[in-house]
């Protein structure tokens, strides 16, 4: 019969219910989180995480350091996973504030289980650990950190602005220190001025020095060098001459130095003969340098330290012509 060929008008529907439900299926795969009828699937991992986690830490770390190379050996155990891929090895100086951590075994993992680094020689601690990472690229949380306090053979940086000044008592330098870790300085003289030069180099933990031994008439060269507390030196400064004058006219006569109300007082005879006007030098405790403090006029015969004593202090006077050029030094000293 006719009527038995001709297909249902209501049999087209389910195929279009069909196509909706793959298309429905399409975006449910499409949409993390989802599963194929569009609500959540309990199995699925959430939208905010890639894969599943990565390896277990490694453990056994341990570090050794070599004091003639200079160099620390991290050691750990490895991990029995067989999808680890390999191993990265973190530094990063210990204490609060240190900057971040940094890889230093490479970009690609370690195979090994060990590695050898070079941290700067500079005396700090600096503080390693390692992770694990599988071959899909995922790491481990940090293993437990391994520490080292790494030998000092970084030298100071080299002082600056040195100067020089030759008075009738001695050179006196002066010289800025370099910033950073140094614990005294070394001057070297050219001739040498060293009174003993057997005991070593002429040493100062202060930026100024005065060369009580350098001869008069004579042209001496300065340089100054950083020496930190591991003896590391650093480069010499710029080099610097200066002369020692010979004195000139008669030496003041001090006739008395007393402390009154913590203040010194010196005095002296005046010399009308050559004297414009004096120089008062003063070396405080602890200095090995004389600053010029006072210039009295030469009819005063008489001068007061504005600064308060400390301690042991020494001082001396010269007369100055009007030319600028000093007489030998008369010494004293007063103490509080």
């Amino acid at each position: 019969m006719i009527d038995s060929a001709v297909p249902s008008p209501r049999r087209s529907r389910p195929r279009r219910l069909r196509i909706a439900a793959v298309t429905a299926a399409v975006a449910a795969a499409l949409t993390p989180g989802l599963g194929l009828t569009g609500a959540a699937d309990a199995h699925a991992a959430p939208s905010s995480v890639a894969v599943s986690a990565g390896p277990s830490a490694p453990t056994g770390t341990d570090v050794t350091y070599e004091l003639d190379s200079f160099t620390a050996t991290i050691t750990w155990s490895g991990n029995a996973r067989k999808n680890v891929a390999g191993y990265r090895v973190f530094r990063r100086p210990a204490g609060e504030g240190a900057p971040p951590a940094e890889v230093i075994s490479g970009d690609a993992p370690l195979t090994a289980t060990s590695f050898t680094d070079h941290p700067p020689a500079d005396g700090a601690t600096y503080a390693y650990w390692v992770r694990a990472v599988d071959r899909a690229g995922h790491e481990s949380s940090d293993s437990a950190a391994v520490y080292v306090s790494t030998a000092d053979a970084t030298a100071p940086e080299a002082p600056t602005s040195l100067t020089a000044q030759g008075t009738t008592a001695g050179n006196t330098l002066r010289w800025t220190a370099p910033p950073g870790d140094w614990d005294h300085f070394e001057i070297s003289s050219d001739p040498d001025t060293r009174p003993y030069p057997d005991e070593g180099a002429t040493t100062t933990s202060f930026t100024a020095h005065t060369d009580l031994s350098a001869p008069t008439g004579v042209s001496v060269s300065y340089r100054v060098r950083a020496v930190d507390a591991a003896g590391n030196a650093s480069a010499y400064s710029e080099t610097v001459t200066v002369t020692r004058p010979e004195p000139v006219g008669p030496t003041p006569a001090l006739v008395e130095s007393q402390v009154i109300d913590g203040a010194a007082h010196l005095w002296w005879d005046v010399n009308s003969e050559m004297t414009n006007y004096y120089h008062v030098y003063r070396r405080s405790p602890g200095e090995q340098a004389w600053n010029l403090v006072g210039t009295p006029y030469a009819s005063s015969g008489s001068w007061v330290d504005p600064q308060p004593l400390f301690g042991y202090t020494n001082y001396y006077i010269v007369n100055v012509d009007d030319a600028g050029r000093e007489s030998a030094p008369a010494r004293t000293s007063v103490q509080p």
